[in-house]
C-alpha cells in the first residue's frame, strides 16, 4: 500500500432538519450545508450571515487596548508638525501595515516617513541601531506596525532620546513589555479584544479607523492581503474583513497590484482567497527576503503607472530567485532531516552553512509537510558565529512556548505558536536541539505520527463541475477556523500520469466526469508518480478553477492520495531468466509444463490457476508468470488478490498470436471452396495452400481445425478432403475459434497494450 503523507479523517456529517433549511433558503447544495452547520451555524440567520459578511461583523477601533491613548499622541504630532516615522516589517504582512498607515496619516495632513527594516542587517523589530539612524534624521514620533512588543532595548533608547514609541502589533507578548507611550494589541493582558485573532494589519485598520473617524473601505484591499498572508483565523471579524477586502482587490484601484496581478495566473475580477494566499502574498514576501521590501510599500502606495509597472517586475523577478533558492536549500534540508542524527527526533532543528537566510521561513513549511515534524531551519554564513532561523510547526506542537523560557540561548526571539524567527550562537546548537526534544516531551507529542487530514465529503464524478466550485466559494474567504475543504474522490480511472514544471516537480493527470475531463494537479509531488500509475487511488482534493484564454475549467489541488489495492507492477518479458524468480513470492503459472519446470526453482510458491483464486494472498508479491487462456480465468486471480501487496505482471508467451491474429472469413471461404475443388495433400501442398490464401502455417493449421470441428473435411494419409454432405453451422461457436479468440483478446489486454492501459485494466478488474 502506498504511504499518505496525513492520517485522513473523515467528517461525520448528518443530514440536520437546520442543514435541509439552509440547503432550501440559501440554494446551496446538501453537502456544503451540512458543513455550515457543523462548522457552527446554529441557526439560517447565522448561516446567511456567513455566506454574506457585513460591516456591521466588524468591531470599534476603540475594543483595543491603548486606542485612545495611542491615537492622542498621534494626533499630538500631527498637529505639531512632527515627523512620524512608521516602522514596519519585512514581510507581507508588515509591508501591507506600513502602506496603509502611511497612507492614513498622509490623508490627516502627517508629515510621515517609514522604515522597513532590512532582514539581514537589522533583523526582525526595532533595531537599535536603526532606532539611532532614525532619530538622527529627524524622527520625533515612532509608530510600529506589525512588530513593537519585543524590543524593549531600542525602545528604551528612543525614550532616552526623548522620542516617543507607539506599538502597534499583534506577536505573542513576551514576558517583560517595552515602556512605550502606547501598546495597541489585541492579546494585552488582561485587555484581551474579543475573538481578536487581527494580523498586524488588522491592529493598523483599527488604528487607522480611529485616526480617520470614518471606517476606511478604500484600505481593506491591503487588510486582506496582510490577514491572509499571515494565515489568520477567518472566523467572525476576520471573515468580514478578508470577504470586504477581496471585493475592493477586485476592483483593480491600486495600480501596482494591478500591476503585479498581471504578471501572475490570477483574473482581478474574480479575486479568490487563494491566489492572494498563493500568488500576492509570496511575491511581496519575495522581496524582504532576497532585497529591499521598502519597494513593496512603494509599489502599494505609488501612483504612478510606469513606476508601478517597474517595481511590479521587479518584485516578480525577486520571486523567481526566490523560488529556485527555495528549491536548493529545501533539497539540501531535506537530506539532513533524513540524517541518522534527526531521523528520530520529534522536532527537527537543521543547521547548514551558506543557505539563504531570506528563504528558512519556506523551506522548514516544506520540511515540515514533507516529515511531519515541526522544524526550525538554521543557517549560519561563513566567518560568522551567529546563526539565523525560522521554524515552523504543526497541531500539537507549540513552538513559541518550546523556546520562550529559554531566551537566553537566543540572541533574538518572536513569533506564534505555529511559526517563529530567532537567531542564536551555534555552539548553543546541542542544547537548543534537547529543549527541543524536552518541550515534545512536555506538550506530549510525538514527532513520528502523521498530521491529521480532514475530509469535508465524497464527491462524485457528476458533483465536479465549475457550478459546484462557484457554490463552495460563497463559503469563502478559507483560512483558520473555516479551513478550506478537502474532498475524498474515488476514480474509476484516472488519465495519464505526466510530470511537469522547469524541474519537472509537479504532476498531471485527468478523471472523466460527464460534463468532460477535470484536470488534477500535485504540485512538488513529482515522487507520487508510481503510485498513481500503479495502483487505482483514492484522491484528497481541493477544489479549484483554471482560466486559460478565456475558458474557464475546474481543476482539482491534489492534497494527498492513497491506493487501496495491490500496486500493478509492468514487467512484461519475451523471454524467461532465472533473475526473474529470485524475490519470494507467489508465481501463477497456466502451462503445466511451465509450472514443473520452475518448481524447485523459483523462490517463493509455483501455483496454478486453480490455486491462486483460492489461496490467501495477503500481502503476497503476486507475479503472473505467463499468459492465461482467457481473461475469465485470470480476472478471478485478481479478485482473490485484492489485498496482495503487489500484482506483478511478466505475461511471457512462447507463440504469441497477435501478430498474425485471426483469420477473415474470407480466408475461410477461400480455403473451403478450394478444399471443394480438389483435394490437398498436407505434406507436399501445405506451403502452397498457405501462400495461395496469404495466411501462415499456423493459421491455416487453426483453420483446418475448425473445419474438423465442423465436419466440413477429413484428413486421411496427409490428405485434405471435403465432406458430401455439411450441415451449416457458425465457426465462431467452434471450440478451436473460441479458444484463439479468447487467446488473442488476453494478448490485446495483457500483451500488446500500454502500461497505462494494462494498470486501467487491473483496477477495472479490482474494482468489480
Amino acid at each position: 500500500m502506498a504511504q499518505t503523507n496525513y492520517e485522513w479523517q473523515q467528517l461525520a456529517l448528518t443530514k440536520t432538519p437546520l442543514a435541509a433549511q439552509i440547503a432550501e433558503q440559501c440554494d446551496l447544495p446538501p453537502l456544503l450545508a451540512q458543513l455550515l452547520v457543523h462548522r457552527g451555524c446554529t441557526s439560517l440567520a447565522e448561516a446567511q450571515q456567513f455566506l454574506k459578511p457585513q460591516l456591521q461583523m466588524i468591531k470599534e477601533p476603540t475594543a483595543l487596548h491603548d486606542m485612545a491613548p495611542a491615537v492622542d499622541r498621534l494626533m499630538q504630532a500631527i498637529e505639531a508638525g512632527e515627523l512620524i516615522t512608521v516602522y514596519g516589517d519585512y514581510d507581507a504582512d508588515g509591508i501591507t501595515s506600513t502602506a496603509l498607515m502611511v497612507e492614513t496619516l498622509e490623508t490627516v495632513g502627517a508629515n510621515v516617513n517609514y522604515y522597513v527594516p532590512d532582514r539581514f542587517k537589522d533583523g526582525y523589530g526595532p533595531n537599535q541601531a536603526a532606532y539611532q539612524r532614525l532619530i538622527e534624521a529627524g524622527t520625533q514620533l515612532i509608530l510600529t506596525v506589525d512588530n513593537g512588543v519585543s524590543g524593549q532595548e531600542a525602545i528604551a533608547y528612543a525614550n532616552s532620546q526623548g522620542v516617543d514609541v507607539v506599538i502597534t502589533d499583534h506577536h505573542s507578548l513576551p514576558a517583560e513589555l517595552p515602556e512605550a507611550v502606547a501598546i495597541v494589541h489585541p492579546q494585552y493582558p488582561g485587555d484581551e479584544y474579543p475573538g481578536g485573532d487581527l494580523s498586524g494589519v488588522g491592529v493598523a485598520f483599527k488604528v487607522a479607523w480611529a485616526l480617520l473617524e470614518e471606517f476606511p473601505t478604500e484600505l481593506l484591499d491591503l487588510v486582506a492581503i496582510g490577514e491572509i498572508a499571515d494565515v489568520v483565523s477567518v472566523a467572525g471579524e476576520n471573515r468580514a474583513l478578508i470577504a470586504l477586502g477581496l471585493q475592493q482587490l477586485r476592483l483593480g484601484a491600486r495600480i501596482g497590484l494591478h500591476e503585479l496581478l498581471a504578471l501572475t495566473n490570477a483574473d482581478e475580477a474574480y479575486l479568490t482567497d487563494q491566489e492572494v494566499g498563493f500568488q500576492l502574498a509570496p511575491r511581496l514576501n519575495a522581496l524582504g527576503r532576497l532585497q529591499d521590501a521598502n519597494q513593496g510599500v512603494e509599489l502599494l502606495t505609488t501612483l504612478d503607472e510606469d513606476r508601478a509597472k517597474q517595481l511590479a517586475q521587479v518584485v516578480d523577478d525577486c520571486n523567481q530567485k526566490r523560488q529556485a533558492l527555495v528549491q536548493e536549500v529545501t533539497a539540501a534540508a531535506l537530506a539532513l532531516a533524513q540524517s541518522p542524527a534527526q531521523k528520530d527526533q520529534p522536532v527537527l532543528l537543521l543547521v547548514g552553512h551558506g543557505w539563504h537566510q531570506g528563504v528558512l521561513g519556506i523551506v522548514a513549511s516544506h520540511v515540515l509537510q514533507a516529515t511531519g515534524k515541526p522544524t526550525i531551519i538554521a543557517s549560519v554564513n561563513e566567518g560568522e558565529t551567529v546563526a539565523k532561523a525560522s521554524g515552523r510547526s504543526r497541531a500539537g506542537f507549540n513552538l513559541f512556548d518550546a523556546l520562550d523560557a529559554h531566551r537566553d540561548l537566543l540572541v533574538a526571539f518572536g513569533g506564534h505558536p505555529l511559526a517563529c524567527g530567532l537567531s542564536f550562537e551555534v555552539v548553543q546548537t546541542d542544547a537548543l536541539q534537547a529543549v527541543l526534544q524536552a518541550a515534545a516531551t512536555a506538550q506530549q507529542f510525538d514527532g513520528q505520527t502523521k498530521p491529521t487530514l480532514t475530509l469535508a465529503g465524497e464527491l462524485t464524478a457528476q458533483e465536479l463541475t465549475v457550478d459546484f466550485y462557484r457554490q463552495l466559494q460563497r463559503l469563502a474567504p478559507f483560512g483558520p477556523e473555516n479551513e478550506q475543504p478537502v474532498f475524498l474522490v474515488r476514480p474509476q480511472q484516472i488519465g495519464a500520469v505526466q510530470t511537469m514544471g522547469k524541474q519537472q516537480q509537479h504532476l498531471k493527470f485527468t478523471l472523466p466526469t460527464p460534463a468532460g475531463e477535470v484536470a488534477v494537479v500535485a504540485f512538488n509531488h513529482a515522487d507520487w508518480a508510481p503510485a498513481l500509475q500503479a495502483a487505482m487511488p483514492e484522491l484528497a482534493v481541493k477544489l479549484d478553477l483554471n482560466r486559460w484564454r478565456g475558458q474557464t475549467s475546474l481543476q482539482l489541488l491534489l492534497e494527498d492520495q492513497r491506493t487501496t489495492g495491490p500496486v500493478v507492477e509492468d514487467a512484461r518479458v519475451s523471454r524467461l531468466i532465472a533473475p526473474m524468480f529470485a524475490e519470494t513470492a507467489v508465481y501463477v503459472t497456466f502451462n503445466q509444463q511451465l509450472r514443473e519446470n520452475l518448481t524447485g526453482n523459483a523462490a517463493g510458491q509455483v501455483v496454478s490457476a486453480h490455486q491462486a483464486q483460492t489461496m490467501d494472498l495477503t500481502d503476497q508479491t503476486v507475479v503472473i508468470v505467463d499468459c492465461p487462456p482467457d481473461l475469465a480465468t485470470v480476472t478471478a486471480i485478481i479478485q482473490n488478490a485484492k489485498t496482495a501487496a503487489k500484482l506483478r505482471w511478466l505475461c511471457y508467451s512462447r507463440e504469441p498470436l497477435h501478430q498474425a491474429g485471426m483469420p477473415n472469413r474470407q480466408q475461410f471461404v477461400a480455403l473451403y471452396q478450394t478444399i471443394r475443388q480438389q483435394a490437398v495433400n498436407l505434406n507436399q501442398m501445405g506451403s502452397q495452400l498457405a501462400n495461395y490464401l496469404r495466411v501462415n502455417n499456423e493459421q491455416l493449421i487453426f483453420m483446418i481445425h475448425v473445419f474438423l470441428e465442423l465436419r466440413f473435411v477429413t484428413i486421411k494419409g496427409g490428405v485434405l478432403a471435403p465432406v458430401d454432405e455439411i450441415t451449416r453451422a457458425d465457426l465462431t461457436q467452434t471450440m478451436s475459434y473460441r479458444q484463439r479468440a479468447a487467446r488473442l483478446e488476453v494478448e490485446q489486454v495483457l500483451l500488446t497494450s500500454s502500461t497505462a492501459q494494462l494498470q486501467h485494466w487491473v483496477q477495472q478488474a479490482l474494482a468489480n
